[in-house]
């Protein structure tokens, strides 16, 4: 038995200096390809790089009463989302990934009474004290 430790000894040594596992998980052979792959340094900066922040954009209500909002399209159509803002409030006002929007000042009802298209260089929308108009500008 005792020949048995020294080989025991190396095997031991050789395993506790074996490099370390790489940091980055292997890829998964049953994954589908994607044709030509980017080194994995390229591709974890594409994964951890920022997204791209629109600009605030806020809506002010000079009307001396609540104004239904619809953000999207088209009035009840079931993709955009309502809102309201006080008289005299401001309130934030959701953009598009691409920055855009379409804002509707709605009745009670949700049937369209005025809109502005927002471009994604807009930073304030404003509705006027006959609760009529909607304009929007890239400044305040």
């Amino acid at each position: 038995m005792r020949p048995l430790l020294p080989v025991l000894g190396v095997v031991l040594f050789a395993c506790a200096s074996a490099p370390p596992a790489p940091a980055s998980p292997a890829a998964d052979p049953g994954a589908p390809s994607t044709g030509a792959s980017a080194p994995a340094s390229t591709a974890a900066a594409v994964d951890d790089a920022p997204t791209p922040r629109s600009r605030p954009l806020d809506l002010t209500s000079a009307c001396p009463h609540d104004v239904h909002l619809y953000f999207g399209d088209h009035p009840g159509d079931g993709q955009g989302q309502p809102g309201v803002v006080a008289a005299g409030a401001t309130i934030p006002v959701p953009r598009r990934p691409d920055g855009t929007m379409v804002v509707w000042a709605v009745d009670d009802k949700g049937f369209g009474l005025g809109k502005v298209d927002i471009t994604k260089h807009m930073r304030h929308i404003r509705i006027d004290a006959a609760c009529m108009k909607l304009d929007a500008d890239s400044t305040r």
